[in-house]
């Protein structure tokens, strides 16, 4: 039993000559990258049917209770990153720091976010897609190509959300740099629909909209809140290529932060507007922001934003695509899972093995997977690694104060770190039974896969036996 708790929690040290990949990220790329990955879904899908259904205009209140949880962990993220720049985020700050089970656990779950999250939006993107098409054109798809597997609807496929996977994992095996660059043109065009909408809006607010501005109650506002975290989903994919980043010490505490900021900036200007021009009963559609300039009598308008949104969906795809494969890069580096997919490729310099086999996995759920399948388990599967590297940061101070005063410190850790703790756990109770019962499932599934593979292959076991 001593021999397997040992295993259990022995700890990981990483080396700055460990790193393979090239250092080409600077400031301004990670923060498209963080507000490519951020702002998406949430904004332009969730936002209406949350402040129809479970909050009300109040929705505005989700989003700074949900800012405030989440940032937190940012500031854990440019604490961490910073200091120790390394490929994998969560999963190798917790490795450093509790031990290799609570790693695995916690990579197991990163998997789990971003492997469901890139199918997921590529569903909405293809939902977008195919109502531009329709309402722009009046051309109708066949019923079987647009939507997953379902004989009680008629639909076999959701043909454009598979060929949207395809196409982003293809752009991730040329390199990170060009898959870096095609991001910023795509979040600058995000950030200037956005701003269009409230441009537009504005001179439609109507403050009546607002007079019954909890109508489900704080309830309403707290489970709204667990739901709107999927809204910030997206920046701690930064923490992912911190070997990737140029004077990563300065710029990625820049990166993470700044992302963060301008996306709860835009959210909180865009929530006020859209709940303040439209009566928010109103908004329980998949494109409100669309929605509510088409009821507003701008058409225009309302065909830019569906665009925008079909960009911004594109560049949140790219973001978690990288992040998908370097967890599941970090985990083969370390053994956890077969070596032989860390292997880089020696022109793109990209784990190729890794994007490949990924890519064909997600390509296949974003074809026949029903959205809501996919979305349930994001959530809480992100909100636990935030939890995790929220401990990890507390132990490693606590360990070895030295090892974090290179880069960022967060001021005041001895309040903030446990407060970041408290506010992590009461956000993660606003999810229902079943949510619960399958994280707990899927974390079982990655503890027998730890006992019967990674434990005995992982590298630490084996220089333990040399």
């Amino acid at each position: 039993m001593n021999d397997l708790m040992g295993k259990m929690l022995r700890r990981k040290e990483y080396h700055a000559n460990e790193s393979k990949f090239e250092k080409k990220l600077g400031a301004l790329a990670l923060v498209m990258l963080g507000v490519g990955g951020t702002i998406g879904s949430g904004i332009f899908v969730l936002t209406g049917t949350t402040a129809a259904t479970v909050a009300g205009p109040a929705i505005v209140l989700s989003f700074i209770f949900a800012a405030i949880a989440v940032g937190m962990s940012a500031l854990v993220y440019a604490e961490l990153g910073s200091n120790i720049p390394i490929s994998g985020g969560a999963y190798s700050y917790t490795y450093t720091s509790i031990g290799e089970f609570a790693a695995w656990i916690v990579g197991w779950n990163l998997i789990l976010e971003y492997g469901l999250i890139v199918p997921a939006v590529s569903t909405g993107w293809a939902g977008y897609f195919r109502g531009f098409i329709e309402n722009t054109f009046g051309f109708s798809f066949p019923v079987a190509i647009t939507g997953s597997f379902n004989l009680a609807k008629g639909t076999v496929v959701d043909l454009f959300a598979l060929l949207m996977t395809a196409a982003i994992f293809m752009l991730l095996t040329l390199g990170i740099k060009k898959s870096a660059n095609t991001n910023t043109v795509i979040v600058s065009i995000k950030l200037a629909v956005l701003a269009l909408f409230i441009f537009v809006g504005i001179k439609y607010v109507d403050f009546n909209n607002l007079s019954n501005f909890t109508p489900f109650g704080w309830s309403g506002v707290w489970a709204a809140t667990s739901l709107m975290v999927f809204a910030y989903l997206g920046f701690d994919a930064l923490a992912t290529v911190a070997e990737e980043t140029k004077d990563v010490q300065k710029n990625l505490p820049i990166g993470l932060i700044g992302s963060l900021a301008l996306s709860t900036a835009l959210y909180l200007v865009v929530s006020f507007v859209l709940v303040s021009i439209v009566p928010y009963h109103k908004l329980d559609v998949p494109d409100a922001l669309a929605s509510a300039m088409y009821q507003l009598g701008e058409p225009f308008i309302g065909s830019i934003i569906a665009i925008g949104a079909i960009i911004t969906l594109t560049s949140v795809l790219i973001v978690m695509g990288i992040g998908l494969t370097r967890v599941v890069y970090a985990l083969s580096r370390d053994g956890l899972l077969p070596h032989g997919l860390a292997t880089l490729h020696p022109k793109t310099n990209t784990p190729y093995k890794v994007t490949i086999i990924t890519g064909v996995i997600a390509t296949f759920v974003a074809g026949f997977v029903p959205f809501k399948v996919l979305a349930e388990l994001i959530n809480i599967g992100t909100l636990f690694a935030y939890f995790m590297i929220g401990v990890a940061v507390i132990v490693i101070r606590k360990k070895n104060n030295n090892q974090l005063n290179k880069g960022f410190k967060i001021p005041y850790g001895k309040v903030l770190l446990p407060l970041n703790l408290i506010l992590l756990g009461i956000v993660m109770l606003g999810f229902s039974a079943e949510t619960w019962f399958r994280f707990v499932l899927w974390s079982l599934i990655g503890a027998l896969i730890y006992f019967y593979y990674g434990m005995k292959n992982s590298v630490l076991n084996k220089e333990e036996n040399q």
